[in-house]
């Protein structure tokens, strides 16, 4: 297999670190447990730069909180360095889109309140770009309307446009990842569940799984909600947040808009490059006592029509704002669980007694999924240490950390 080394791009978002160097007489062995799109992009990272590469998927690639992801690309977060590595992340997502191809839709983000009183939530959210190279700027409704010719936008006290989102269909862009990493040599075992890890002072053997043993040197977790039971084969005790979402699928109809709209009244609503309508009115679902199993821990709709009614809801208010997708048929709502750590800000890093074991868990795994898979490779690689990464290690939630 030809060795290639990282692109430019990931030389300049690693802030001088050294790459990946293999002084070794055989490839690293590295398994990725998960098949997600932030497993799927450290694995092509690795596979890339000359890993042997195991992938290691439970179910199947893409079929968790990836799939039933909203899959908005931003950098939206108060806090600033955490901004500043999403905002690497957008810019590695293009060399990556040019490379292999993932139909990202370049089209910005709009944010606007209809009266005063929901008007600071978006100053707030301007705020958080703020002193960045990519500050938003402030739209009036005649701009909303050349923005997005479609909308129907009704009163707005005040709006806000930032061009450097983008929003993706999340199953293709794994899917491509893979194909990629699969391209450079990685294999994907699936359906195939990690059941058990053997270490020899201290040091990584290998894993054994549902389809048999694998001999590996490095392990990459990347399980999302199954995370913490991975992690703790090998002894490391990681709490995740339960954090339900619902989206609202539309079948396919004519291109209306390729913007992220933000509207009034916690409405979020996008259309894909396939032409689907996605879209979502609460951050999770409401607390009442027929959603109370689903708020309380991993599972699906009681019942269909409890699923239609709350697509059919959706797919209603976005009608509101967008008119000619009235009428259009919901295709699908999906169910999803982020794995969203204590903190809200992303684990990655070696574990601190097992360090041939690495982990990588966050809820915004589709935007960071490409500086993810940058920066995760060589650090398993190379042992170095991003420093980017340094506030997000494991070791913050060790026992007397």
């Amino acid at each position: 297999m030809r060795r290639r080394t990282f692109l430019s791009l990931a030389a300049a978002t690693t802030a001088g670190q050294a790459l990946p160097s293999w002084a070794r007489g055989r490839p690293l062995r590295v398994g990725v447990v998960g098949a997600g799109i932030v497993g799927a992009s450290i694995a092509y990272h690795l596979a890339e730069a000359g890993a042997q590469v195991a992938i290691f998927e439970k179910t199947g690639a893409a079929a968790g909180a990836t799939r039933n992801s909203f899959a908005w690309i931003n950098a939206f977060v108060a806090d600033a360095h955490y901004r500043d590595v999403r905002l690497q992340s957008l810019l590695a997502y293009h060399e990556l889109d040019r490379r292999l191809g993932l139909n990202i839709v370049w089209g910005g983000y709009l944010n606007w309140a209809a009266d005063a009183s929901q008007a600071q939530l978006v100053h707030d959210n301007a705020a958080q770009l703020a002193g960045s190279a990519y500050p938003v700027i402030p739209v009036t409704s005649a701009e909303v309307a050349a923005l997005s010719p479609h909308l129907a936008a009704g009163p707005i006290s005040a709006a806000l446009y930032s061009a450097i989102d983008g929003h993706l269909d999340p199953v293709f862009v794994t899917e491509r990842f893979l194909a990629g990493a699969k391209a450079y040599g990685a294999k994907l075992h699936c359906p195939c569940e990690l059941e058990a890890l053997h270490f020899e002072r201290g040091r990584l053997k290998s894993a054994k799984t549902s389809q048999g043993a694998f001999a590996l040197d490095r392990l990459i977790v990347a399980a999302g909600v199954d995370t913490p039971r991975v992690l703790s084969l090998c002894g490391f005790q990681l709490k995740l947040r339960h954090a339900p979402g619902i989206l609202a699928h539309s079948v396919p109809t004519t291109e209306l808009t390729r913007i992220i709209h933000d509207a009034p009244e916690g409405l979020s609503f996008k259309q894909m490059a396939s032409g689907r309508i996605v879209g979502t009115d609460a951050p999770e679902p409401p607390d009442l006592p027929v959603h109370a199993g689903i708020r309380a821990g991993p599972m699906d709709f009681p019942d269909e029509a409890l699923r239609s009614m709350h697509g059919e809801r959706i797919l209603g208010k976005i009608a509101r704002y967008l008119p000619e997708a009235r009428g259009a048929k919901l295709e699908w709502l999906s169910l999803g669980f982020r794995p969203m750590p204590i903190d809200e800000y992303p684990v990655v890093g070696a574990l601190p007694a097992t360090p041939d074991v690495h982990v990588t868990v966050t809820h915004s795994g589709v935007t960071l999924a490409p500086v993810l898979g940058r920066w995760v490779s060589a650090e398993t690689l190379d042992g170095t240490r991003i420093a980017a990464l340094s506030p997000y290690r494991p070791e913050r939630f060790s026992a007397g950390a």
